[in-house]
């Protein structure tokens, strides 16, 4: 051996011992400066703070809005927190009805009739001037007129030289431009309405602008189109001067063409009365502070309840600065508490949070997700307060069980119950209620081996909510009839919640699992079936390594029992630890039966990396199958960095035969990572102990205890369970554990006469 190899090796030695010794040194105590200054400190601040900030908002507005419906049984009595002038609604509408009702209808004179009869009435005398027979007149003239002798006679003074006479223009005029407009024409339903409008509200609009009262009765159409002869048109005709000769004639004419004298306005008649109702002021209730709004028994009128609104109104814009912001300062001051807790026992308690900030995200994202669902839901159907604010805190209690532990589900619970209960001002007694219901449901949560036991966990909780209501309601309500009603609906509303999370659970634990990388029992269950096609492609290809899984899965399960560790996942684990052989299953001794050792073809170095390779070539494999990432750990820590101790020395010897560099032992030791699990730990003792007792000439219980013991100590030793949380009594446990499995596995047997067994041989290696 070389002189630098010798110096080389040395150092390694040294270099190595440094570490080992600054490993076991108690390591200084933190100051609150250094603590502040770290990155997951700095990361986790950060992460509060925002979460502060959204929740704080949705809690101030939350805590403002008015939480009750219409008809509700009244717990509390409420009053006003200031003066304030409400808004008289009936009487506002009354006085803007009356409004209305005296505002004018206005008419307009129908000028294209009105010419047109002016017209007609003009030119009568020049139609007929002349004309002695009615015989010689126009049928147009006979049918519009419907003119007799008299009436033409008395029409041959009306014309003088082809010029009518004035007094024919002034009677025209009179009758067409004042006694017609005083006495209107209209088509039949207005002539209905304007019979029924006060004198005051019928306005005739002038030309100039100018308004005048309608004061005499309108006569229908239909009337003149029955009688043309009408006696109110007559008068008007004889009150204008024309002889009686032709009042027929006129007459006639009049009721020819149809068509009202006047006609409504209806724009500008609906924009007076628009007018009028605006000018309306609304109608004012007086309030002063201190008024009852209603008070505890109440059942809650429609007149209580948006009285209720209009208070809480009133309050947020006309209430003083400090009486509007003081209680959100307080609750924000509450939240900032309950947010600092939250975080400090989330990262100091599980460091896989402190390691990792996106699952202190995803912890924050779900708390401020089923705090909305609360508020909103509660906010928009006051009628299903008990199911929208328990529903989400027990759905965030299983998500939490599921994803850590009991103890951070029902803490997480408890401050999201916390921040509900002082948003919707639900109360001390509602707290205690909700937090055991979650208390009960994650207790029973043991573990998630089947769906019953998600539909028992909620069943329970079910039951401790729906008693937990009936007590709850006889303190809050007042002891009358309807309160009863009351009570049993807010008990069947309990109970339903945490039956319909139950059920919501199991159709989204696939979504739980891949969110926050967790395996549960029921997907564990799952992945125990022989029958999955990587344990099937494990029994084909490689018998002797599936047969080796199965009885290290047996010896991880019992000894993890014994430190109450998760047995199912330990026996999953197991079964999974070792596919990566079927790649190369003839290289391993469990598989080579009586065929050659492959290995003495290689050399020490090439056999070492087909060895290390099953580590690598199972965890592609896991991912392949879509196997999760706590099964994948098993894979790839179930060696840790332990020393593949036949190869290195036999390539030591080859390296002292050859007279080369000395052997590196860091080139010999498997990749990692270590076990950071008990569960993974308590494999690679599993694993170690199987193949070493499967290797052992005789099994006596003595020889069996020292191996364990020995593997044990050696990989104590080696640093391979310093980044588990094994305890040194647990070890024991477990050495216990796996005495006992060996010892059942490989039992004594009685010795029969004649029997020609023979020990078998020992393998050359193992390569467990």
């Amino acid at each position: 051996m070389s002189k630098s190899g010798n110096q080389k090796t040395t150092s390694t030695r040294t270099g190595h011992r440094r570490q080992e010794i600054r490993r076991n040194l108690p390591k200084p105590a933190m100051t609150l400066k250094t603590a502040m200054l770290r990155p997951e400190f700095i990361r986790s601040s950060i992460i509060v703070f925002i979460f502060l900030v959204i929740t704080g908002l949705m809690v101030a507005w939350g805590h403002d809005q008015v939480i009750v419906k219409n008809g509700q049984l009244m717990s509390k009595t409420r009053i006003a927190r200031l003066d304030w002038d409400d808004i008289n609604v009936e009487a506002t509408q009354q006085a803007r009805k009356e409004a209305e009702l005296s505002s004018p209808r206005i008419y307009d004179l129908n000028r294209t009739a009105m010419e047109e009869l002016e017209g007609a009435l003009l030119g009568l005398p020049m139609a007929v001037e002349g004309k002695t027979s009615i015989d010689e007149l126009a049928d147009e003239i006979k049918s519009q007129f419907q003119l007799d002798a008299a009436g033409l006679a008395a029409l041959q003074d009306m014309s003088v030289e082809g010029e009518v006479t004035e007094q024919w223009k002034s009677w025209v005029d009179r009758l067409v431009n004042k006694d017609l407009q005083r006495a209107p024409i209209l088509d039949d339903q207005e002539a209905q309405v304007y019979a029924t409008t006060r004198i005051p509200n019928r306005v005739l609009l002038l030309p100039d602008g100018k308004r005048d009262l309608l004061r005499a009765e309108a006569i229908p159409l239909g009337s003149l189109e029955e009688n043309s002869q009408n006696p109110e048109i007559i008068a008007m005709i004889s009150s204008a001067g024309f002889p009686s000769s032709l009042f027929s004639t006129i007459a006639a004419r009049i009721a020819a063409d149809g068509l009202p004298t006047l006609t409504l306005d209806k724009e500008l008649t609906e924009a007076t009365a628009q007018q009028a109702i605006d000018a309306v002021k609304p109608v004012l209730d007086p309030h002063k502070a201190g008024e009852v709004i209603y008070r505890r028994g109440d059942r809650l009128s429609a007149a209580q309840y948006e009285m209720t609104l209009r208070e809480a109104e009133e309050f947020a814009l006309s209430a003083p600065l400090h009486q509007r912001w003081g209680p959100r300062l307080g609750l924000l001051g509450l939240l900032a508490v309950l947010s600092v807790l939250f975080a400090a026992y989330a990262t100091t308690s599980y460091r896989k949070i402190a390691r990792n900030p996106w699952r202190l995200i995803a912890l924050c994202m779900l708390l401020t997700c089923m705090l909305s669902a609360s508020i909103f839901i509660t906010i928009e159907a006051p009628i299903f307060l008990y199911a929208s604010a328990i529903a989400p805190i027990l759905l965030t209690g299983y998500v939490v069980r599921l994803a850590y532990d009991q103890k951070l589900a029902v803490f997480l619970a408890g401050i999201q119950a916390a921040i509900t209960a002082m948003t919707l001002g639900l109360g001390i007694g509602w707290f205690i209620m909700i937090m055991a219901g979650c208390g009960a449901s994650v207790a029973q949560l043991r573990e998630v081996r089947n769906r019953n036991s998600l539909l028992q966990s909620s069943m329970l909780g079910a039951g401790v909510l729906a008693f937990g209501a009936i007590i709850l309601g006889l303190v809050e309500l007042p002891m009358v009839t309807a309160a009863w009603g009351e009570i049993i609906g807010r008990a069947i509303l309990a109970a339903a919640s945490s039956i319909g999370v139950g059920f919501l659970i199991l159709g989204m634990l696939p979504s739980i699992e891949r969110a926050f990388n967790i395996t549960t029992g029921m997907t564990l269950a799952e992945l125990r079936d022989p029958r999955r096609p990587l344990l099937q492609q494990l029994q084909l290809r490689a018998p002797g390594t599936y047969n080796h899984s199965l009885q290290v899965a047996n010896i991880a399960e019992a000894a993890a029992d014994a430190v109450g560790a998760d047995s199912l996942l330990a026996y999953v684990g197991a079964l999974y630890h070792d596919i990566g052989k079927m790649n190369k299953p003839e290289y391993f001794v469990e598989n080579r039966g009586e065929g050659p050792n492959k290995h003495e073809s290689l050399s020490p170095a090439m056999s070492l990396l087909v060895i290390i390779g099953h580590v690598k070539d199972g965890v592609e494999l896991g991912r392949e199958y879509a196997l999760p990432r706590d099964i994948l750990h098993f894979i790839e820590s179930h060696h840790g960095t332990t020393l593949v101790e036949y190869f290195y020395h036999a390539a030591k010897q080859q390296a002292e035969e050859e007279e080369r560099e000395a052997v590196d032992e860091i080139a010999y030791r498997y990749p990692g990572p270590k076990p950071r699990t008990k569960e993974t730990a308590i494999l690679m003792l599993a694993d170690c102990v199987e193949s070493a007792s499967r290797a052992m000439t005789e099994r006596k219980p003595n020889q069996i205890e020292s191996l364990v013991r020995d593997l044990t100590h050696k990989r104590l030793v080696d640093g391979q369970f310093d980044e588990c949380n094994l305890t040194f009594a647990e070890l024991a446990q477990i050495q216990t554990a796996i005495v006992s499995r060996i010892n059942a596995i490989y039992h004594g047997r009685v010795s029969y006469p004649g029997s020609d067994e023979e020990p078998a041989e020992r393998p050359v290696a193992s390569t467990a």
